[in-house]
């Protein structure tokens, strides 16, 4: 893969058409309670499907483009990814030391350096890619529909799987172990070098995925299912408060999970029970993505450039 540098540019805001707010039932009650989230939303219609969090800044993505922010203002960054969707989002290290990955609609991963902005290669492959994930800019998975990839930090590598036609939603990984979930319930976890397919006991669609280590991993998906994988075996979590869709999961430590999904979704489980985090997001829009500094700082982003922190302070 070819590198290419580019600098990081600000500008006033980005405009575009973006897609229709998420207007699915959230599954909660219409009980009015106080919401426990700050709101920082950028000017921008697009769907923010990807963020990352580390010190006192904070990346974004969504359609063609990306965000930097920091106290809550958000600088345009220039990324170039010829008019593909940006789909997902991993970073490491934070400031001039931040490494990000994005993954694209047009099966390309834009990389990003503090100091040397945003760079596009690509896989010789044009299918979309759905997530990106990984525990060091030199170790690296991203998983599409009937695709899943490795980086090594020189090149990324087409791996098979064991069903071509799995649609793959998202992947976690930690070393040579990995693990991806997708449509139907379906799984799949990586040793060795190779994927094997791993039960869940469900049916529905998975989309997000994240862990504090290989056995302590979670997925979470459609109707509030949230499942947990213990290095063995997928159980499906009980009394989840909410049947809303979720998107994305966040693990920041073992015993604490956070998920965001349809209808301004934010759960999080501490202590070995669920509760509901009050977003205060109307219109019923969705959030697609979540991360955090630490289990008691942590980052949302979702439909129509809605972007949103938790403090447990």
């Amino acid at each position: 893969m070819h590198l290419f540098l580019s600098t990081l540019v600000a500008c006033s805001t980005a405009t575009d058409t973006g897609p229709a707010p998420d207007t699915g039932d959230s599954g909660d009650t219409a009980e009015e309670i106080v919401p426990v989230w700050k709101q920082y939303p950028i000017q921008t219609n697009a769907a923010l499907q990807g963020i990352y969090a580390s010190g006192s800044g904070v990346y974004v993505v969504g359609k063609k483009y990306a965000w930097s922010g920091n106290g809550g203002e958000f600088t345009y960054m220039d990324i170039d990814v010829d008019d593909a969707d940006i789909t997902d989002l991993w970073g490491q290290g934070k400031d001039e030391d931040a490494v990000l990955a994005a993954s694209t609609s047009l099966g390309t991963v834009a990389q990003y350096t503090g100091t040397g902005g945003w760079t596009t290669g690509t896989m010789g492959d044009t299918s979309e890619l759905k997530g990106v994930g990984g525990d060091s800019p030199t170790n690296l998975y991203a998983v599409g529909w009937g695709r899943a990839w490795s980086y090594d930090g020189a090149a990324w590598t087409y791996e098979d799987i064991p069903d071509a036609n799995a649609k793959l939603n998202d992947v976690y990984g930690v070393g040579a172990k990995a693990f991806a979930i997708g449509e139907e319930g379906y799984a799949l976890v990586r040793s060795d070098g190779t994927w094997k397919e791993s039960a869940t006991g469900v049916e529905v669609a998975l989309h997000g995925i994240s862990g504090s280590g290989v056995n302590d991993v979670w997925a979470v998906g459609e109707g509030g299912t949230v499942l947990h994988f213990d290095g063995t075996t997928w159980t499906t979590e009980e009394d989840v408060p909410t049947t809303a869709t979720l998107w994305a999961v966040f693990v920041p430590e073992e015993g604490v999970v956070y998920a965001v999904g349809s209808g301004g979704t934010a759960l999080r489980r501490k202590g070995g029970a669920w509760e509901s985090l009050p977003t205060g997001i109307v219109n019923g829009n969705a959030l697609y993505a979540v991360h955090g500094v630490s289990a008691s700082n942590v980052w949302a982003s979702g439909a129509t450039g809605m972007v949103i922190q938790y403090k447990d302070e």
